[in-house]
């Protein structure tokens, strides 16, 4: 079953990787849980939510002015409740031309062949920071 859902889980990653969000959307389950935390000083993106399409309408927002350049897991093991993936990623400003480079932690479950749950662990205030430096300024 761990090596099932290791599969779900790196097809996820491809998908979303490649910005296949059709077939990211594919691999969470209807009521899938997701909690990625923001900084207190700049909202985030993701957020937590319940629902494959809320995440992926989310994503999809985060999508319009980052890019993905570089979205690889360095390693994975289970854990009582799942499986933990270490993730390097390098996202890139559109209006700026800015990276922000980083690692996270992401903790799943998956049931089935469907993605039940994702929790985001990294550097809330890095992104944040991120975020306020390369957003578009409100007039």
């Amino acid at each position: 079953m761990i090596f099932n859902d290791y599969l779900v889980l790196k097809n996820a990653y491809a998908a979303w990787g490649r910005g296949d969000l059709a077939t990211l959307e594919s691999c969470f389950a209807p009521d899938l849980r997701f909690d990625v935390p923001a900084s207190a000083t700049a909202r985030s993106y993701i957020g937590s939510g319940v629902g494959r399409h809320l995440l992926v309408a989310r994503l999809r927002n985060f999508l319009a002015p980052y890019e993905v350049k570089r979205f690889k897991p360095i390693s994975a093991f289970p854990t009582e409740h799942g499986i933990e993936f270490r993730v390097q990623y390098d996202y890139r400003s559109k209006a700026t031309g800015l990276d922000v480079q980083g690692t996270q932690r992401h903790l799943w479950t998956v049931s089935g062949n469907e993605i039940t749950t994702f929790t985001v662990v990294h550097d809330a205030r890095l992104l944040a920071a991120f975020f306020d430096l390369t957003e578009p300024l409100s007039v």
